[in-house]
């Protein structure tokens, strides 16, 4: 029993790992490809992006909800619900990304302006928004597709399709700044041409046909996606008060903890990707409580496994990776200490992901809500402002509030789950 478990955890988590270090690698390209325009350029495009990792979480977050619902359905083997929520999530999808989509036509240079960004930033990133924000339904749509092809059986295909997308926006980018010279409407569009054809290649792939139907969305549907969705805008909004707090503490602060994030990013793919496994096992497993706590046994140890080790290596490896970046003196030991703090903080990180992939599985949306919400606004930036302002510990504040509510949300969310299943 536990050995399928494992096969059928990583056969999902893989290539979920996949998909977000092919994101992380291509961020970074297309970071290069808007350098190579200016250091106007790359701010307005570095605040839009900022802006549109937002957007980028709510669709995350709406996937979290339909594969939970749809995996549900698929353990209770009827045909004619899973077309029902296909039809429904591709409805709400379609929603969600037209409002946004309009948000960023007509808020986009407003925004950046708004965050203090100069004018000229301002009209670049402005542009750079209007675009790929005014289209942001095409993400939504590939995160949509993905997550439910990856919950009917398929967990490869959103993978391949999204390196395939992501190598066609690095050339369609890289013709735009270099032969066409159309500067940053041209790498706007290279992401939009991308994600069309990403779009194209997973609708076509979906074996079931979404059925004519009305206006109307699953209430269920509903009730899953709007807490996890609240979730994910609770910790994009605390991590912005974070960055505020981060700001007051120097500019080679800042550039150290920006360091530092760029490396332990890879700590915690594979949990992301066991947070989505474990999430869909879940669902499917929903009745059999023996199951589910096999699931998440097996999916937090591997995720500490994983997490140890890359982080290990990444703090080990610290001096000669941090180097590459700069070499302040100050500026290294910031990121030093965003990469300690990282790797102390591994278990606490790993069981919030899997617990959070553990209660959204069991259609329970709402405590995850909670817990982050709590976590995030009360112990983070609450701890963190009264360990700066009393006892002055700079970037260690920061760091060490995160830990604590990272315990915090893994404690309540451990403790209502060994209420809830006796």
């Amino acid at each position: 029993m536990n050995k399928k478990i494992y096969k059928e955890l990583l056969s999902i988590a893989f290539p979920a790992m996949g998909e977000n270090l092919l994101q992380m690698v291509m961020g970074m390209v297309d970071s290069y490809l808007v350098a190579s325009l200016g250091i106007v350029a790359l701010s307005g495009v570095s605040i839009a992006n900022n802006l549109l990792a937002v957007y980028q979480a709510v669709f995350i977050a709406l996937a979290a909800a339909v594969s939970s619902q749809l995996a549900h359905v698929l353990g209770k083997e009827k045909g004619m619900q899973i077309t029902a929520i296909v039809t429904d999530s591709v409805k709400l999808t379609v929603y969600v990304g037209v409002f946004l989509g309009i948000l960023a036509v007509i808020l986009g240079p407003t925004l950046l302006t708004s965050l203090g960004a100069e004018r000229e930033v301002a009209q670049l990133g402005g542009l750079y928004l209007i675009l790929v924000g005014g289209s942001i339904l095409l993400l939504g749509l590939m995160t949509c597709l993905g997550g439910i092809l990856r919950t009917l059986g398929q967990p490869r295909y959103p993978m391949y399709i999204s390196l395939f997308s992501n190598l066609l926006n690095a050339v369609f980018s890289a013709i735009a700044v270099f032969v066409l010279h159309t500067g940053v409407a041209g790498v706007a569009f290279g992401t939009i041409l991308s994600r069309i054809v990403g779009c194209g290649l997973l609708w076509s792939r979906l074996s079931i046909s979404i059925k004519p139907s009305t206006w109307s969305v699953d209430k269920e549907l509903v009730r899953l996606a709007l807490p996890a969705i609240g979730e994910r805008l609770m910790m994009r909004a605390g991590d912005v008060v974070i960055v505020g707090m981060i700001t007051g503490l120097g500019t080679a602060v800042v550039a150290g903890n920006a360091i530092g994030e760029t490396i332990t990013q890879f700590n915690y793919m594979p949990t992301l990707g066991i947070s989505v496994a474990t999430l869909i096992m879940t669902a499917k497993s929903r009745q059999d409580s023996l199951a589910v706590q096999r699931i998440y046994r097996i999916g937090l140890g591997l995720s500490l496994i994983f997490m140890f080790v890359i982080g290990g290596i990444s703090y080990l490896a610290g001096p000669f990776l941090i180097s590459l970046f700069t070499m302040d003196v100050q500026v290294a030991q910031a990121s030093q200490t965003v990469l300690l703090y990282s790797v102390l903080g591994v278990p606490f990180t790993a069981a919030a992901l899997v617990f959070t992939g553990l209660w959204q599985g069991m259609g329970n949306a709402r405590l995850p809500f909670y817990a982050t919400g709590i976590g995030m606004w009360v112990v983070r930036i609450g701890l963190a402002y009264f360990l700066i302002k009393n006892y002055q510990l700079g970037l260690p504040s920061i760091w060490l509030a995160t830990i604590v509510d990272n315990a915090f949300r893994a404690s309540l969310l451990y403790v209502r789950f060994r209420y809830a299943t006796g």
